[in-house]
């Protein structure tokens, strides 16, 4: 387990893989898994807005 950076709440990790996004269950800070072993986290990047181009 690791704990999320934005509101330091444990994130568990349960069965996630590197590249995987999922939401903080506490502060819904949408957070991308770096590596498995041992298990990190960071927040996601922001997708920016493409207005159909």
């Amino acid at each position: 387990m690791t704990n999320c950076p934005e509101c330091e709440a444990t994130v568990p990790n349960h069965d996630k893989i590197p590249g995987e996004v999922f939401p903080c269950i506490d502060c819904g800070t949408e957070l991308e898994v770096l590596k498995t072993d041992p298990f990190a986290v960071q927040p996601a990047p922001k997708e920016a807005e493409d207005w159909g181009e």
